[in-house]
């Protein structure tokens, strides 16, 4: 993975002086065209195939989200909902308009955990 160092201020601390931070140097962004031709080669599944089942799966997912449900993706990790609200004193008070709103979170399996041990990092000049 390539990074390169970036100088950010403390925003609690703004007359602090800056600190040097890595910072991922990103490849171009893997769309779902490029995703379903590389399953396609290492898979019996055409790449029209794989795509039509990927786009199925973007708009299937958020039916799942809305549900608060977890997704589970094998070994690969899970997709699990997250919900902000504001704290009040009783749960007899609370009500729904204390909800800011939710996010989804991706955790990653235990497997793809031990594969990021494997990363090796490459610092780049920019």
């Amino acid at each position: 993975m390539k990074f390169k160092v970036v100088t950010r201020k403390n925003p609690r601390d703004l007359e602090a002086a800056p600190k040097y931070y890595a910072q991922i140097v990103r490849p171009e962004s893997i769309t779902i065209e490029k995703l379903s031709k590389r399953i396609a080669e290492i898979s019996p599944v055409s790449e029209l195939d794989t795509q039509s089942v990927l786009i199925a799966f973007t708009k299937v997912l958020p039916e799942y989200f809305i549900e608060g449900a977890t997704v589970e993706l094998g070994d690969l990790g899970y997709f699990q909902t997250t919900m902000q609200s504001n704290g009040i004193e009783t749960a007899e008070e609370f009500t729904s308009s204390l909800i800011k709103g939710f996010n989804v979170r991706y955790r990653a399996s235990s497997k793809v955990r031990n594969e990021y041990k494997m990363v090796k990092y490459t610092k780049v000049q920019e």
